[in-house]
This record gives C-alpha cells, sequence and structure tokens, in this order.
C-alpha cells in the first residue's frame, strides 16, 4: 500500500462494497489462500488489512474453527421427502393468502421467460413482497431462492431457523461477510439453473419509494450471463409498512416487464471498466422498475449505449409483438421446422413471418421466402396482441364470423406451445 499512512481509514480511499470484492480477489490472487469478506469488513484501517494478511490462511482458519467447536449449532435436518411435502403444503398456504385474503392485480406475465432462468429485480417497501413476487410469477416463482441475512433469519431460534432451511427457498448470506459472500451465495444458485430474487436497494425503502438500485445486481448480471426480470410492486408499504406485523390495506399491485437480456446489458456497457459496468447494469434494472411503476416498459434494445436516448428502433407495436415472442421462445418444443404467416391488417407493415426451428426462431416483416408458409393466420392487430399478452384462445364464433382465419388450427396449438401462451 505505497503512498498510504498506516492511519488512514479504508472508507476514506473512497473503497465501496464493489471495490472491496475487487480488492479482496487482488489480495488472494498476490497472496494465495482465502482472505475472509467478513475479517476484512471490520478493518478501518490499512494497518488492520496488512495485520490481516500477515497471520495467513492456518492462522485464520484455526481460530475460525476454534469458533465453530465451541458453539452447539448442529442444524435440525428433516428427511427430504418430508421437508418436500411440507414446503408444497406451506406454498399453498402463501399462494392462498394473497390469492384470497389480499387484493393482488398482476400484469405483464406474459413477459416470464419459461425456457431459463433469471435474476428478478423488484423494489422493497415491505414484508409481503417476497411471497408477493413469487405468487405474481405463478408457476415460474415455484422454487425461486430468495438471499435471507444469516444473522436475522438463521440464528437465535434453533426451530426458527430449522423451520426456515427446511421448509423455505431462503438462501442464507452474511452481512458481515460483505457483498462478496452474498454474490457468491447468489452466483452458486444460478449456476444451478436457479431463478433468484434479489431486491436491489438493499433494504425495505422506509416510505416506499423505490430508492438506488446497488451495483451487486450488475455484477451478478453479468458475471453469470443471466438476465433480469424487472419487477415492480405497489400498494405493499401501504399494506404492511416496517414495522408492521399484520397488513392494513389489501389493494397490492405487481407489473411484470420484459426482461433485461445479459447481451444487450453487454452492448450498453461494453468498453466500461467492469465496476462502472455493473453500476450502469443497476441503473438500467432500477429504469425498468421505475417505468412498470409509471404504466409503461423499458426496452433495451431502443439505447444507445452510453446514454438513456433511444437509437433509431422499429417501435411499431406489432414490431414490439413479435420481439416479445423471440423472447419467450422454447426451442425444445420444437418438433420440425415450421413457418408462420401473419396477416394482420392491410397494410405492409401488418404482415409478418416468423420462422422457427430447433436453432431458433426469426421475425420478419412482408411474406415469407418463397410465398408458402405452413401456417397462416388472419386476424386483427388486438385478437393477435391479446393471443400473445394474454394467452387468449379465440372461440368457434371467431372462426366462423371471419374475425380469424387459418388454414391449419393444428399448427396455432403448436405455435401457443412453442412460445409458452396456455
Amino acid at each position: 500500500f505505497p503512498h498510504v499512512t498506516r492511519n488512514s481509514v479504508i472508507t476514506d480511499l473512497g473503497i465501496d462494497s464493489l471495490l472491496a470484492v475487487e480488492l479482496t480477489v487482488a489480495l488472494e490472487a498476490t497472496l494465495g489462500g482465502s482472505i475472509d469478506g467478513k475479517e476484512l469488513a471490520g478493518c478501518e484501517t490499512v494497518g488492520d488489512v496488512e495485520a490481516l494478511v500477515a497471520r495467513g490462511p492456518l492462522a485464520r482458519a484455526a481460530e475460525l474453527g476454534a469458533e465453530v467447536l465451541a458453539e452447539d449449532d448442529a442444524p435440525i435436518r428433516f428427511p427430504e421427502p418430508v421437508a418436500e411435502a411440507a414446503k408444497k403444503l406451506l406454498t399453498t398456504a402463501q399462494l392462498g393468502f394473497y390469492g384470497s385474503v389480499m387484493r393482488p392485480t398482476v400484469t405483464g406475465r406474459a413477459y416470464i421467460p419459461h425456457n431459463r432462468n433469471v435474476i428478478v429485480a423488484s423494489n422493497h417497501a415491505s414484508h409481503l413482497d417476497m411471497g408477493f413476487v413469487k405468487y405474481a410469477l405463478g408457476p415460474y416463482g415455484e422454487g425461486i431462492v430468495s438471499l435471507a441475512a444469516q444473522d436475522y433469519f438463521f440464528e437465535g431460534n434453533k426451530l426458527r431457523r430449522a423451520y426456515i432451511e427446511n421448509f423455505t427457498n431462503l438462501a442464507p448470506f452474511d452481512r458481515k461477510g460483505g457483498l462478496r459472500q452474498a454474490l457468491r451465495v447468489a452466483g452458486e444458485h444460478l449456476e444451478r439453473g436457479r431463478t433468484v430474487l434479489i431486491f436491489p436497494e438493499g433494504t425495505r425503502s422506509p416510505d416506499g419509494s423505490i430508492r438506488e438500485f446497488k451495483p451487486a445486481i450488475g455484477h451478478l448480471a453479468l458475471t453469470q450471463g443471466v438476465d433480469i426480470l424487472p419487477v415492480y410492486l405497489g400498494g405493499t408499504y401501504q399494506a404492511m409498512k416496517k414495522g408492521s406485523r399484520i397488513p392494513t390495506n389489501r389493494n397490492i399491485v405487481a407489473r411484470i416487464g420484459p426482461p433485461l437480456e445479459v447481451a444487450e446489458l453487454r452492448r450498453l456497457t461494453a468498453g466500461m471498466k467492469f465496476s462502472a459496468a455493473c453500476r450502469r447494469a443497476a441503473e438500467l434494472g432500477e429504469q425498468a422498475v421505475r417505468a412498470l411503476a409509471e404504466g409503461k416498459v423499458l426496452d433495451l434494445r431502443t439505447l444507445e449505449p452510453g446514454t438513456d436516448t433511444a437509437r433509431p428502433a422499429d417501435d411499431q407495436p406489432l414490431a414490439r409483438l413479435f420481439r416479445e415472442l423471440e423472447g419467450r421462445f422454447q426451442a425444445s418444443r420444437v418438433e420440425r421446422p415450421i413457418t408462420f404467416y401473419f396477416t394482420l391488417g392491410a397494410s405492409n407493415d401488418d404482415k409478418w413471418t416468423l420462422a422457427i426451428d430447433a436453432t431458433g426462431c426469426r421475425a420478419t416483416r412482408g411474406k415469407p421466402v418463397g410465398g408458402q408458409a405452413d401456417c397462416v393466420l388472419k386476424t386483427s392487430p388486438e385478437i393477435f396482441t391479446r393471443i400473445v399478452r394474454e394467452a387468449y384462445v379465440p372461440g368457434p364464433m371467431e372462426f366462423l364470423s371471419g374475425a380469424v382465419k387459418s388454414n391449419d388450427v393444428s399448427l396455432l396449438q403448436t405455435f401457443q406451445k412453442v412460445f409458452d401462451l396456455s
């Protein structure tokens, strides 16, 4: 640490939580062994850091081992079949509470990417939020993992710890261990293909307003290569403020937006230092949630790198609709290549071709190459929008009246299956 006195306070050096992670990694790479994030977080001066390094990994491990042996902290474990059965019952009861006791309104479920796991990012103002996100996501929310502070949920009362460890999907992290430990826990679950819920503000809002998103959400998305699914929660603060124990208002709202694809996050942060890229990705996540609060959605494909201004893009409603379809596509459900042709109005902008196969899907404006398609659908933009965003199934009267026409209804069912519109 040249040019720095031993009395220099680390916080005075401008080391925030994300830079502390980078410092820990650098120390490990240089000195070998493992630097304990909890102990590093407790260092106030550069001298403290030097002393921590000088003690060496073996000495630190011995100290930690002695602490563990001194504690009677053996966890209570239930047989896995019993724990899973109890977990399902508790989940049913929890979802029943939101569906029957509360008065929820959920929009945007059509944006949920059922073909992959994501990082769910939501604003946070109430203890109702975690369960409400799970309710809003429907079947996709089953098994969603939420990070929980170890000292708050997993320590102290042994029975409470047993309940949480066996019957919930809460993943513990040590707040004293710093950001790096939380990122490691979340990253392990994402690598296993699980969807992880993050509240990027870090804590519940004291007044219900959306606060700044911390860069950890950007770090996770960029390092794990996982999309961010933004969710806005409204009314939960009014229903159960910080410090409240029972809901006092039942009207709550959840709005789900289109995924912030990691490819777009990388495009918009290209050329930035990693810490700056993480902060920028977090800012975009915050913008997406704020847009949902206003009843809007953020499409990263309309943004230019380094700014929040729109780049030239096809912003026609049908163009957005077909982009949404591309994000919902599930290649594993495709049995053979199929070409769909949609005529949704009189102008050329209302005619679209959608080609799918096991490698992907491609939406293009106009007729298919060669003028032939396996399935043709002629209807209004309004009905087609309902089919895509509301999983609407046209009835017999709409076919008989000519409001919906198709040469192959069975392929329309295939269309619903491969884009998860049921």
